[in-house]
């Protein structure tokens, strides 16, 4: 592998390795580098092999703790998603080091993300088994706020979350955006499911429209294919309050995300 890592990276990296015998089900040898894959800005992911399959190392940059995320709820989640086929198989994990491994699955030829296959993908997600682990917007921007030495929440945060409807919560991925979506020849896949949580299913759409720079046009085709139905007047001023409280987490997340890259 050409690209440099930085050490600690690099030594997270080597001792998932030297771990191979306990990934499920195990190499037929100790897996090798390849190359480094798009770089996020919280974690680092590395694609190694044994000559026959691939798998995705992730090590994680940050402690999940510090924003309010949790790894036994991401495994939970993304073991139940791969078994529904919504997710690539996971492998190995070691929370201690900020270890995850995962098989790595590509772009089928000529499979396509479409705005009806995400609407599927969306329903799919969140039928799937709840799990003991909840999102809440107003209680992950204080997380945001411990790191940034603050405390008060933004306003336009608090107010949008006031004027939400309850809703019943659903699993949801909360992190789907393109870069975490694959076309397979079976439909979409979900990769990245460190802020998986039950959550309002509207919020997970926003997250789609607000992170992908989606049109109006597009968002409302996207509302529709999830619900399977044109979306009424109280449905589509819900999805406008939470894109705001995306908007005003992303805002949060990406100061925190600059503080703890510095440390």
């Amino acid at each position: 592998m050409d690209e440099a890592l930085p050490s600690a990276v690099r030594l997270s990296l080597e001792q998932a390795l030297d771990q191979w015998r306990h990934w499920q089900p195990s190499p037929d040898s100790r897996p090798q580098p390849l190359r480094r894959l798009d770089a996020g800005r919280s974690n680092t992911s590395v694609l190694v092999g044994d000559g026959q399959r691939h798998w995705v190392v992730r090590i994680d940059g940050y402690r999940s703790e510090r924003l309010g995320l949790s790894r036994d709820a991401e495994w939970r989640a993304l073991a139940n998603a791969a078994a529904a086929g919504l997710a690539p198989q996971p492998a190995y994990r070691n929370p201690a080091l900020g270890i995850t491994v995962c098989r790595y699955v590509e772009t089928a030829v000529g499979a396509v993300d479409s705005i009806a296959g995400l609407g599927l993908l969306l329903r799919s997600i969140q039928a799937l088994p709840a799990i003991k682990f909840r999102l809440d917007p107003l209680q992950r921007a204080r997380r945001y706020l411990e790191v940034l030495g603050e405390r008060e929440l933004p306003p336009a945060l608090t107010d949008a979350c006031a004027a939400l409807a309850p809703s019943p919560l659903t699993l949801c991925h909360n992190d789907l955006l393109r870069a975490n979506r694959v076309a397979t020849e079976d439909g979409l896949i979900a990769l990245d499911w460190e802020y998986a949580a039950m959550g309002d299913p509207l919020f997970e759409l926003a997250v789609i429209i607000e992170g992908d720079g989606l049109t109006e046009d597009e968002a409302t085709a996207l509302h529709q294919a999830w619900l399977g139905e044109p979306p009424g007047q109280d449905a589509r001023q819900q999805l406008v309050l939470q894109r705001c409280v995306y908007r005003e987490l992303g805002a949060l997340w990406e100061c925190a995300m600059d503080i703890l890259k510095s440390e």
